[in-house]
């Protein structure tokens, strides 16, 4: 069987939502509920036992750390930053925490939000104001210039009123 290398490590630590120690010292965690990071770099695609995961490089309150956005974050960092990750380098995101039980583990699910959203009473992500979609006009086919004109006479077949008692 061909085997191939792959990297594992990039010299940076995980964000753990949990406290810990490390050579003998004891940290908070790096991601607690409240804590405001900063988006270092523009993520990269990892394949994990669940499959293809987006890491990212943040700067939490224990330096910089590398941690999975899950695809809820992704979605209010894309309709708040855009869609290009690059262009998330250098913003802030708050973080939500929420326990839960996944696959029978109980797990802490870390969110990246922007103003607005928090967690209602049943755990759920919700915004205050939601975020309206850009929309984007297309010109109007001639033919569909000449449904509306026929769509805006009086009768709404193109044929005029005219003499009609009713």
């Amino acid at each position: 069987m061909q085997m191939t290398t792959k990297a594992t490590s990039t010299g940076v630590g995980y964000a753990s939502k949990s406290d810990y120690e490390y050579e003998g010292k004891n940290y908070e965690a790096d991601l607690q509920h409240g804590d405001i990071v900063t988006i270092l770099d523009g993520g990269s695609v990892e394949e994990s036992q669940f499959g293809p995961q987006h890491y990212f490089l943040i700067k939490t309150r224990n330096g910089e750390k590398r941690t999975p956005f899950n695809q809820s974050s992704i979605n209010i960092l894309v309709a708040a930053y855009g869609a290009e990750s690059e262009q998330w380098i250098g913003k802030e995101a708050k973080i939500l925490t929420k326990k839960t039980v996944i696959a029978g583990k109980k797990v802490i699910v870390a969110y990246f939000v922007v103003k607005g959203w928090y967690l209602d009473d049943f755990g759920d992500l919700t915004i205050d104001t939601p975020v309206q979609p850009e929309t984007i006009l297309t010109p109007k086919t001639d033919a569909q210039k000449e449904v509306e004109a026929i769509r805006n006479t009086p009768s709404g077949d193109g044929i005029k009123e005219e003499g009609i008692p009713f």
